[in-house]
């Protein structure tokens, strides 16, 4: 035990010593416990440790650092050799750390230091960028009172689950919101009801303009309701297509970072098809789904595409997608609804 206690009072006035940099441990060749084995002592070097060869002894600007070694050594009762090596390796790692901190080692091909992008995707990154590049269209909505840009993206993320979802339209429209006034749903379901009571292209009716706040921050619970609530909507309006047999063309453009998206939709009831003619305005793909058939055409530039889609069904909702290069493959679905005829 008398060796072993010799053996930790050197090594830890090595920690504590402030070595001459021409002559500061380089490798384990180096190393103050590099005989320890020949005298029958205890190895305590942890463990190889690439960065050994960087460490250099900590220097005189940093007082705090010689302190917090003073006070954990001056506190440290040697006894069972297991418990004073758990001990000594929390100060080698915090002597470590503080030096890398200060001085961080280089590779090879380096002679300064740099900051490298991370080569791992970053997934919410990617969500984001996906979700601002088909957000472009929002700017053109007609709201009595912009929302803020996080508001309006929220909605659009939301209403882009519900769109093909077979629901009623009040009920897209509070999930839409719901999540910004989890506390109100009554009070979110009347004034969905009046929001879908008013025309889709007039939204002013709903908040009178001599009752409008100056902004959606200075807005009361209700008028943000009722905002958000108009907003959903023509989102949503603007991502179905409905079409009938009485009314079998429509049309619809949208926004993305890379120009407009333009679509004619055609129902042929007699033949009971679908078809598509889209302007792409970036290399992708355009896909159409039935109840048992799916039908595909891409593009390596801006074009425009065309598909059919057999044994549609009149009261059915078909999903339309998008993919876009550009938009880190990250599809946009329009909702195609086939209108019944009114008996």
């Amino acid at each position: 035990m008398n060796k072993d206690a010799e053996a930790i009072n050197q090594f830890l006035a090595w920690l504590l010593q402030e070595p001459d940099p021409a002559t500061a441990p380089s490798g384990k060749d180096s190393s103050p416990t590099a005989g320890s084995e020949e005298s029958g002592t205890v190895d305590l070097q942890p463990h190889t440790d690439p960065l050994d060869s960087e460490v250099e002894a900590i220097g005189a600007d940093q007082p705090e650092s010689s302190a917090v070694f003073t006070e954990d050594i001056s506190s440290l009762e040697l006894g069972e050799i297991p418990a004073v090596q758990d001990r000594f390796y929390a100060i080698i790692k915090r002597r470590l750390r503080a030096e890398i901190e200060r001085n961080p080692p280089l590779f090879p091909w380096e002679s300064r230091l740099w900051d490298y992008e991370s080569e791992q995707p970053d997934l919410m990154g990617a969500e984001a960028m996906s979700t601002s590049f088909w957000a472009t269209q929002l700017q053109a909505l007609r709201l009595p009172i912009a929302l803020p840009e996080p508001i309006l993206e929220q909605i659009f993320a939301e209403c882009r689950k519900l769109a093909t979802a077979s629901l009623r339209e009040g009920v897209k429209l509070v999930r839409a919101v719901e999540n910004l006034f989890p506390e109100d749903l009554p009070t979110l379901n009347y004034w969905a009801g009046q929001v879908l009571a008013e025309p889709v292209r007039s939204p002013s009716q709903t908040l009178p303009a001599n009752t409008l706040p100056q902004s959606y921050e200075l807005a009361n619970p209700t008028q943000q309701m009722v905002l958000s609530l108009l907003a959903a909507r023509q989102v949503l309006d603007a991502m179905t297509i409905q079409v009938s047999a009485d009314y079998p063309h429509a049309q619809r453009q949208w926004l993305t970072a890379a120009g407009e998206l333009v679509l004619n939709v055609e129902y042929q009831p007699e033949a009971a098809r679908i078809r598509i003619q889209a302007w792409l305005p970036a290399p992708g793909r355009l896909t159409m789904k039935g109840q048992s058939q799916e039908v595909t055409e891409t593009c390596s530039q801006s074009e425009t595409l065309s598909l059919e889609l057999s044994y549609a069904s009149a009261g059915e909702t078909y999903g339309l997608e998008v993919e876009l290069e550009a938009a880190h493959q990250s599809p946009f679905v329009f909702a195609v609804h086939l209108t019944p005829e009114l008996a």
